[in-house]
């Protein structure tokens, strides 16, 4: 609930309380101040909005932290009431946080600091869920990426001493293994195998030993290669011929070393396996071949 009167008013959340005292302003700007604040006080939040974006313009009060900071639970509170593809309502959160900010900067007193960091923190993980569903269900890589910096720029503006390295391991992981089976699912397509293996070089950077990124990343190559391959059983220019299939060696070559770090780290991983015996029969290495042949069917024989 949010009580008012025209000295102060209380706003009140699931996560916090804070007290306003407002300075004497021209009435038609309190009185729409106050309006709005009882419109939130109902939840009629879209309502308040178009009232306070006029406050926070207005020359009476824009210097107000007050303003700007019932802005930023307002459009808080409408992104949180949103429905449908809440990716669209990603600009609620840009205008909520953005108003939180603007008002620990004019609050001088740090009267509204604890709930300002409180809209803050709320708006950086609502960026962290979003830039999830932009992958899963989207599929717009370029959107997710923007929202998962603007979940490491907040937090680290809340905790600057926040240690990011797992979440982006995380976060690039997902990014990985989702267009690594759009990538197959999509005939090979080229597009979503790159953003796979932009994504999945970014968690080997921080974690080498990180299996499902070295597998991932040995099967796209792998799977390049068997693409091209492939292109040879049709009818190709014969002077294409001999380039496509160094293309192949160099993208099977280019496997190898991911699928070896997934098999010495896991010696009894099938896909690796199979994985090594069909890279190194394509470069014509038998003897290499036949070596991961007889453990993969040395691995089905242990079952």
């Amino acid at each position: 609930m949010i009580n008012i009167s025209k000295s102060y008013h209380c706003v009140k959340s699931g996560f916090c309380c804070l007290l306003v005292f407002l300075c004497l302003y021209g009435k038609s700007q309190t009185n729409l101040l106050m309006e709005a604040q009882e419109l939130c006080n109902t939840k009629q939040f879209d309502k308040a909005i178009p009232m306070l974006d006029k406050v926070v313009a207005n020359p009476e009060t824009k210097n107000d932290p007050a303003s700007w900071h019932i802005r930023s639970y307002a459009y808080l509170q409408s992104f949180k009431q949103s429905t449908g593809n809440i990716t669209t309502k990603i600009k609620l959160l840009d205008v909520s946080v953005k108003s939180a900010e603007y008002s620990i900067l004019l609050d001088k007193e740090n009267t509204y600091k604890d709930n300002n960091t409180a809209f803050i923190k709320n708006a950086a993980t609502s960026y962290y869920k979003l830039c999830i569903v932009l992958l899963q269900d989207s599929l717009d890589d370029k959107k997710s990426d923007t929202c998962y910096f603007k979940y490491k720029k907040y937090t680290f503006l809340l905790y600057p001493e926040f240690n990011f390295k797992e979440k982006d391991i995380e976060y690039y992981k997902a990014k990985g293994s989702t267009f690594a089976d759009l990538y197959v699912k999509n005939n090979f397509n080229q597009k979503y195998g790159d953003v796979a293996k932009g994504a999945l070089l970014k968690v080997l950077e921080l974690d080498p030993k990180n299996i499902a990124a070295n597998i991932n990343l040995g099967i796209l190559y792998y799977n390049q290669g068997a693409t091209l391959m492939r292109m040879m059983d049709y009818d190709v220019d014969l002077s294409q011929l001999d380039v496509i299939q160094e293309n192949a060696k160099k993208l099977f070559k280019q496997s190898l070393p991911f699928m070896i770090k997934v098999y010495e780290l896991d010696p009894k991983n099938k896909k690796a396996l199979e994985s090594l015996q069909g890279s190194y029969s394509a470069l014509m290495d038998e003897e290499k071949a036949n070596e991961f042949k007889q453990k993969k069917e040395a691995l089905t024989e242990q079952k």
